[in-house]
């Protein structure tokens, strides 16, 4: 679902404007997957012109339904942005590629707030072995120490 997409239907929903997709967290079936098939939606927060912030659920096509948009804190340490080119389709399929594990249990979709900046916003894809895989949401690379794997809490060599 095209981050356009999610902003409309927020303007539908509530009238309120929004300049871009703070974050997106999936709904796993049974907590584990391993295709798109197995993503029932996402958990979608989106930044308003106003500076608020509205969090809300939406089915991953071909499903259908939202819940009404709620007002929340807005979540630091993330920027709003309105477009990304790597979708979860090809996310999965680059995961796929990574040594990690074979399945994924969580997968985020946010732009990180640090320094330097970063270039663009990024999957996280947690795996059924514990590690994080961080794939670019616009250049489809993998992100890390090892290139391929981050390991959460482990020393680098």
């Amino acid at each position: 679902m095209k981050t356009s997409d999610l902003l409309a239907q927020v303007k539908e929903k509530t009238g309120v404007s929004c300049i871009g997709l703070e974050r997106k967290i999936a709904r796993i079936r049974h907590n584990v997957g391993s295709n798109i098939a197995d993503i029932q939606g996402w958990d979608v927060v989106v930044r308003g012109n106003d500076g608020s912030c509205m969090e809300y659920y939406v089915a991953q096509p071909p499903m259908m339904g939202m819940t009404q948009p709620q007002p929340i804190s807005c979540p630091l340490g993330i920027i709003a942005f309105d477009d990304y080119k790597i979708d979860i389709k090809e996310a999965i399929e680059i995961f796929k590629t990574q040594n990690g594990g074979d399945k994924f249990t969580e997968i985020s979709l946010s732009w990180p707030l640090v320094h330097p900046a970063a270039p663009e916003p990024f999957w996280h894809f947690r795996t059924n072995l514990g590690h994080t895989v961080v794939i670019g949401a616009n250049s489809g690379q993998v992100k890390g120490f090892p290139t391929n794997v981050i390991l959460y809490m482990a020393k680098p060599k």
